[in-house]
């Protein structure tokens, strides 16, 4: 069967990808053709860069999922390594593209790339469709503010906490996920017992140290919380910043259980206090905060 193709990293599927990856899904539907996406399960500059980690925004098993979500029929992960970096643009279009999909439209994006050196961009392929028989379609990116929304511009506005326009860009709070471990106990201890997130992907961003107000799900299961993110300086002074949360008014014990922690507002900055009765009592009124944004349905404001 016939497709209509196109493939990219698509880190974080933010709304430059959606309409994108919509006019896709439209293409396919008016054609009765199968829609179908290639993308990776490891970000490219893992690879490029010597194996060091980048920052992502959606590790690989959320992002095929919210891509399907999207009406597409079928997504493909390929592992970028080198074998797959050195792979020509003339031989990723051969061996990935046309023998395995037989695309009769290809949809880019403004910064659609593929093959060694980039070299298989909207140029390329409009040149290779006389060779092949596929049509190509070139879609213009978003804009926000005059810049181009990019998975870049995101991770700049999470590292500087700009919440609000990070959200406001991928179309979707910011989600941290990943497995509760045990922690030191001293959110319980301070009457917050915290679940600590140990995030499924090591090189999913960690944004702006702060409080948040936010919403863990596990399973069916859905809870407003506090989410903070740094170092803990009154009581713990820790070298790396962690992921606890305090699920609103839950006592239960969440050990090894699954969490997506989606950051809704950004509260305040992460701040050393005078002693632990004043921490208390910041905590009380993050608190008192949260419970008021639920009640006004104040749940995400992007």
């Amino acid at each position: 069967m016939k497709t209509v193709l196109s493939m990219g990293n698509f880190d974080g599927l933010h709304i430059g990808h959606k309409k994108l990856l919509s006019r896709v899904r439209e293409l396919a539907e008016e054609r009765n053709l199968k829609s179908v996406v290639i993308t990776y399960d490891n970000h490219p500059a893992q690879t490029l860069n010597n194996n060091s980690c980048p920052y992502i925004l959606l590790p690989p098993k959320q992002k095929r999922t919210k891509i399907l979500d999207l009406g597409i029929d079928e997504v493909q992960l390929l592992h970028f390594d080198e074998k797959l970096a050195k792979t020509s643009a003339e031989d990723f279009l051969r061996e990935y593209m046309v023998a395995k999909y037989n695309p009769a439209i290809i949809v880019l994006g403004y910064d659609s790339h593929f093959g060694y050196q980039r070299r298989g961009n909207y140029q390329f392929l409009l040149e290779q469709s006389k060779n092949y028989g596929f049509e190509v379609e070139y879609v213009e990116p978003v804009l926000y503010n005059n810049r181009i929304v990019s998975s870049s511009l995101i991770r700049e506005m999470l590292i500087s906490g700009n919440l609000f326009v990070a959200n406001r860009l991928l179309g979707y709070p910011y989600t941290l996920y990943g497995t509760v471990g045990k922690g030191r106990g001293i959110g319980k201890e301070l009457g917050f017992p915290t679940i600590n997130l140990q995030l499924e992907d090591t090189c999913q961003l960690v944004p702006y140290n702060g409080v948040y107000f936010s919403i863990a799900q596990t399973g069916d299961l859905v809870f407003y919380g506090l989410t903070n993110i740094g170092i803990s300086p009154t009581l713990k002074h820790k070298d790396k910043a962690e992921i606890e949360t305090y699920l609103l008014d839950i006592k239960r014990d969440f050990n090894d259980y699954t969490f997506a922690v989606s950051l809704l507002h950004y509260l305040r900055e992460e701040r050393m206090f005078p002693d632990k009765d004043d921490l208390i009592r910041a905590i009380e009124k993050d608190v008192a905060l949260a419970k008021k944004l639920v009640d006004n349905k104040i749940i995400c404001d992007f």
